[in-house]
């Protein structure tokens, strides 16, 4: 008997567990995705959301954690303070601002090539150097960015769309 109660016991103890868990129910998760996707795409068509940075991936060496970066796209105005590690060439003694700028959108072109993102190509030019940031931002607001500069090398990043910051 002893036998046939302990693993009855941590089967309803691992179950109940589950369900304390996994509270969200299926029309609660469906309402939050679709939220989250019609945020995503206000923010996505009126060029006005910010992505924090996550998680950073260099040309040359290993990615790394990162904490407090983002991007912010408002006003045509690409608000950019990310960190940078790799080769620059033709840069002010002391490295510049690398890729910490303010810096008005000279082009921003949105797609849409999968039913579940957007693809956005955001050129800008500051004092220093030309960047092409291609973003692509997933309806559940994940996203991954990769900054083409003329005088740096290339870098990836990957974060998360700001919600919070948003009204619906």
């Amino acid at each position: 008997m002893k036998q046939l109660v302990l693993p009855l016991l941590a089967a309803v103890l691992a179950v109940s567990a589950c369900g304390i868990l996994g509270s969200e129910t299926r029309e609660e998760r469906v309402a939050r995705e679709a939220k989250e996707a019609r945020m995503v795409r206000q923010g996505v068509e009126t060029g006005d959301f910010t992505i924090n940075i996550d998680r950073m991936y260099p040309l040359r060496g290993t990615s790394k954690m990162v904490s407090n970066y983002s991007i912010k796209v408002k006003d045509n105005v690409l608000i950019s303070h990310l960190p940078f590690i790799g080769q620059a060439w033709r840069v002010p003694y002391g490295g510049g601002h690398a890729l910490n700028f303010d810096a008005p959108i000279v082009n921003y072109t949105v797609t849409q090539p999968r039913a579940d993102g957007y693809e956005i190509r955001i050129y800008v030019k500051t004092d220093e150097d030309e960047h092409l940031y291609r973003l692509t931002v997933f309806d559940n607001g994940r996203a991954s960015l990769d900054v083409q500069s003329q005088n740096r090398d290339r870098i990836s990043y990957s974060g998360e769309m700001d919600f919070y910051t948003k009204e619906d």
